[in-house]
C-alpha cells in the first residue's frame, strides 16, 4: 500500500542489542546509564578498553594513560594467575543539571581470601555536542 512503511521483524535480543550498541555509538541520552556503565567496566570488571568511550576530557587522557602503562608494564612479562577480586557497587547520588552531572557511588571490594575494602568512587559527566554523556572527571575516595 502507498504510504505503508514496511519494518522487518528482528528477535528482540538483537533489537536491545542494536539499540544498546546506537545508544553508546551515538552518544546516549541518559547521564545514569552512561555513569552506570562507566563503574560497571571500570570498577567491576576492571577494563579500562571498554569504558574509554564512555569518557571525554581530562578521564579520557587518564584512562589512555592507564592503558599506556599497563601495556608497558606488560611488555616481557608473562602473566601470571591474576587475584580474583569481586566488586559491588550502588548509586548513592545523581545530581545537577543542564550539561553537567555528578554521580557518586558506593564500592565494595572482597579480594579473593577474604577481606573487604570501602570506597566511594565520585564521577562527573558532561553532556557533548552531539547530545550524548560522558564521564569527564572519576576519583576515589575513602568513606566518612
Amino acid at each position: 500500500m502507498k504510504g505503508d512503511t514496511f519494518i522487518p521483524w528482528c528477535p528482540p535480543r538483537v533489537a536491545v542489542a542494536a539499540l544498546l550498541v546506537c545508544g553508546f555509538a551515538c552518544g546516549a541520552k541518559s547521564p545514569a546509564t552512561v555513569a552506570d556503565t562507566f563503574v560497571d567496566r571500570y570498577y567491576v570488571e576492571s577494563d579500562q578498553t571498554s569504558a574509554l568511550p564512555l569518557t571525554g576530557g581530562v578521564a579520557q587522557l587518564r584512562l589512555e594513560d592507564e592503558l599506556r602503562l599497563s601495556a608497558e608494564g606488560r611488555r616481557g612479562q608473562s602473566e601470571g594467575p591474576a587475584r580474583q577480586v569481586r566488586v559491588y557497587y550502588k548509586r548513592i547520588a545523581l545530581d545537577g543539571d543542564g550539561a553537567v552531572r555528578k554521580a557518586d557511588y558506593q564500592l565494595d571490594i572482597r579480594p579473593q581470601g577474604g577481606g573487604e575494602i570501602r570506597r566511594e568512587a565520585h564521577l562527573e559527566l558532561a553532556q557533548m555536542q552531539d547530545g550524548g554523556w560522558r564521564v569527564v572527571r572519576f576519583s576515589e575516595t575513602q568513606p566518612r
